[in-house]
Formats: C-alpha cells, sequence, structure tokens
C-alpha cells in the first residue's frame, strides 16, 4: 500500500494507492493532483491577500473580468442554494462571499480525476475527512469507511460508530459534517441545531459534502428536503442527534458493513 499526504487549505489530503504502479511513479501522480488542489486554493483562498477571490471581494478586481472556474462556481454555489433549500449558502451571514464549502470537495474531486487520467485505479482520496473512491476501486480495504464517533482525531478515545463497505457500490464519496474536528464552523438556520453530525453517502464529492452541510445547517427541515428530492440510486445520509440517536435514510443500512 502506498500513502502519500500533503497539506493544503489548511487541512490534510491523503492518498492511499494499491495499485501495480511503481513508487516513484505513483509520487509523481499525486505531486501532480496536489498541483491541482494548490492552484484551486491560490485561485479560492480567503486567507491570501492575492487570491482571485479576496481581490473580487475587497473590491480590487472586477466581476467582469474574472476567470471563467471563478464565474463557474459561483454559478454551481447559487444552484446548490437553490437545491438545498438555502440551507447550503456560499454568502455568510456577515455578508462576505465564502465559496470554500464548495471549493474543497471541487477541488478533490479535480485533484482525484487528475489520477484517474493518468491510470491510476485503486486509490482512496481522504480531504481532510471526506472521502473520494475511485471508479474502478476494488481493494476490500479501500472500500470500506469509518465514520466518527463525534470525537476528534486528537482526542485519545478517537474511533468509529460504524463502519461501511462501498465495494460493489456506485457510491464513490463519503463526506461528514459536524462539530467534533472544527466545533461550530457551519452557518446554522435559525432553530436548526437538531444535528451534531451528518454523513451523506454519494455518487459525487460534490454532492456528499454539500448535502452533508446542509444537513447540519438546516436540521430536520433539510433531512426533509433531502429524503424528497434526493434519489436513494445517487446518495443516502445519516445525521446523529444532540441526544445522540440517529437517523438514517432509506438504503443507508445497504452500505454498512457486515461484522
Amino acid at each position: 500500500m502506498f500513502s502519500y499526504s500533503a497539506e493544503c487549505m489548511g487541512t490534510v489530503f491523503l492518498f492511499q494507492v494499491d495499485d501495480n504502479i511503481s513508487e516513484d511513479e505513483l509520487s509523481r501522480f499525486c505531486d501532480g493532483a496536489m498541483d491541482v488542489l494548490r492552484d484551486a486554493d491560490e485561485t479560492f483562498s480567503l486567507y491570501k491577500p492575492e487570491s482571485e477571490i479576496s481581490q473580487l471581494n475587497a473590491g480590487a478586481a472586477s466581476w467582469d473580468s474574472a476567470s471563467s472556474v471563478q464565474r463557474k462556481i459561483r454559478a454551481d454555489a447559487t444552484d446548490w442554494k437553490a437545491i438545498t433549500g438555502g440551507f447550503f449558502d456560499s454568502v455568510s451571514p456577515d455578508g462576505t462571499y465564502d465559496p470554500s464549502g464548495l471549493v474543497k470537495s471541487w477541488a478533490a474531486r479535480n485533484g482525484a480525476q487528475y489520477l484517474e487520467a493518468n491510470g491510476v485505479r485503486q486509490f482512496t482520496l481522504n480531504a481532510g475527512g471526506d472521502i473520494y473512491l475511485s471508479q474502478d476501486l476494488t481493494s476490500p480495504l479501500l472500500n470500506k469507511v469509518g465514520l466518527s464517533n463525534l470525537r476528534s482525531v486528537a482526542d485519545a478515545a478517537a474511533g468509529s460508530n460504524m463502519v461501511l463497505d462501498l465495494a460493489g457500490s456506485k457510491f464513490r464519496a463519503v463526506a461528514t459534517s459536524g462539530r467534533s474536528e472544527r466545533g461550530e464552523h457551519i452557518w446554522r438556520a435559525a432553530d436548526s441545531s437538531d444535528y451534531i453530525q451528518a454523513t451523506v453517502v454519494a455518487k459525487d464529492l460534490v454532492v456528499a459534502d454539500i448535502w452533508a452541510t446542509a444537513l447540519i445547517s438546516g436540521g430536520a427541515e433539510a433531512l426533509k428536503l433531502f429524503v424528497e428530492t434526493v434519489s436513494s440510486a445517487d446518495a443516502v445520509a445519516l445525521v446523529t442527534a444532540a441526544d445522540m440517536s440517529f437517523v438514517a435514510t432509506t438504503g443507508f443500512a445497504t452500505v454498512l458493513a457486515t461484522v
């Protein structure tokens, strides 16, 4: 098993590869995937005053001359706000345009697809806790994904509540949102403190990540919308309430690993 990790966007990206490719080649391919991520960070980081998005937010640059990728992300963020009933929003409560909740998973997916385009077929990418599984992944080990027990990985009592097994499944992404790692970092709608953790398993990493965020932001109302509008063939969800009870959508049980 080949492992490669690097920091970007304020988090760690971990590639695990079980493929018949030399380590030198895999290192080079992973370097290339990280270049994709770093390029996105240079464009979209709100912590870099020179980034395009910082310049746009400061009024030092005009949206009329913004890059095509910047305009695409803005359009996608607008679409996702509509799809999630406003529970995913790229505009913060103070009025700052901040598409970070979309950019990380979008960039991670692009980085993973860079590996696939270069012939790497058996790998996972852990993007700060959100998981991309390669389309052709057959490794029994890499197809298993553990779900956090609501403790930070820095906690001695950290571990998994349950394990998913996505072998043979069309679901290729797992995203979890909550407060165990970063505290209350998601903008919540009024009276939507229903859930403290949400996991979405989907065909697509962006879909999984956006909906996991929306479920924390919107609580029970967002879960109702998810159930009504998202096919269980495309995504399933598990939420943890403040009393530590679980609510799972139809189909979630099918991705649980057997013990």
